[in-house]
């Protein structure tokens, strides 16, 4: 299934409910998208339709020439308390639905985090279940001191459905992902970097915390960062990393530093 199929499959989905609240917001703001979770109410649950609106923005910003993107929640306080509940049992009463959606939203998420831009999930809250598994699928994590990152899961009877128990392993390891899920219990944000779960926590809202970690990033050629976000991407797969490296050999950016390595060195 490809993103495109997955959009549509999560809007079909979405028709079998009434609307309700809550929506994917984005906004591109310079060299930095904004990917926001608006949902305050229910403290940011998914429902169907913001599902699809997810797979939505995330075609939208493949088409994006920018290099980073922080996904964070419309308000503070809060992250993303999973799929929203009311609706998931509307929609999903049948096991092969479930199925369908759980396809669904693991290509959207696959798809976030392949996207040729460095991410960074800011979270300022909550982070549970489905919400716990929508952090991985961003390069990195910063989180508020008091925020936890708690896969929930096996707690209500079930496993993560949105592929975050593959992204998780990649992360942490086959042991450490094993022993989140199995246990079920919340991760603070102390823990969570120690784990490396969280790349960093800080003070104040992290969606602040998000751009102080882009900082460096952000002071680099985009170009450049879109192409070794690329050959991350594509890591096992040397011909994929070879054409990111021949898109920016010789470009401006490359040339523009080597005339400046020219200048230093004859200096």
């Amino acid at each position: 299934m490809n993103l495109e199929a997955a959009r549509t499959e999560l809007e079909a989905l979405a028709t079998r409910v009434a609307p309700g609240e809550g929506r994917i917001a984005l906004e591109l703001d310079g060299d930095v998208a904004w990917l926001r979770l608006d949902n305050p109410k229910a403290h940011n649950a998914l429902t169907i339709r913001m599902m699809a609106e997810l797979g939505a923005a995330v075609a939208r910003l493949a088409e994006w020439t920018g290099a980073c993107l922080v996904l964070a929640p419309s308000t503070e306080g809060t992250f993303c308390s999973g799929g929203h509940l009311d609706q998931v049992q509307q929609a999903l009463i049948a096991p092969d639905q479930g199925h369908r959606m759980a396809r669904a939203m693991g290509v959207v998420l696959d798809a976030l985090l392949d996207l040729p831009v460095v991410s960074v999930a800011a979270v300022d809250g909550p982070a549970i279940g489905g919400g716990a598994e929508l952090t991985t699928a961003c390069d990195l994590r910063v989180i508020r001191w008091g925020a936890r990152v708690h896969f929930v899961h096996a707690r209500l009877g079930v496993a993560p459905g949105w592929g975050g128990t593959g992204r998780l392993v990649r992360l942490l390891g086959r042991r450490t992902a094993l022993r989140l899920l199995a246990e079920a219990r919340p991760v603070q944000a102390e823990e969570a970097v120690a784990l490396g779960l969280a790349d960093a926590a800080c003070e104040g809202p992290a969606a602040e915390g998000a751009l102080e970690l882009l900082a460096p990033i952000r002071a680099l050629p985009v170009a450049a960062v879109r192409a070794v976000k690329g050959q991350v991407s594509a890591s096992d797969d040397r011909e994929a990393q070879a054409a990111r490296f021949a898109e920016v050999w010789g470009g401006p950016d490359h040339r523009a530093a080597l005339r400046a390595l020219g200048r230093r060195s004859s200096g």
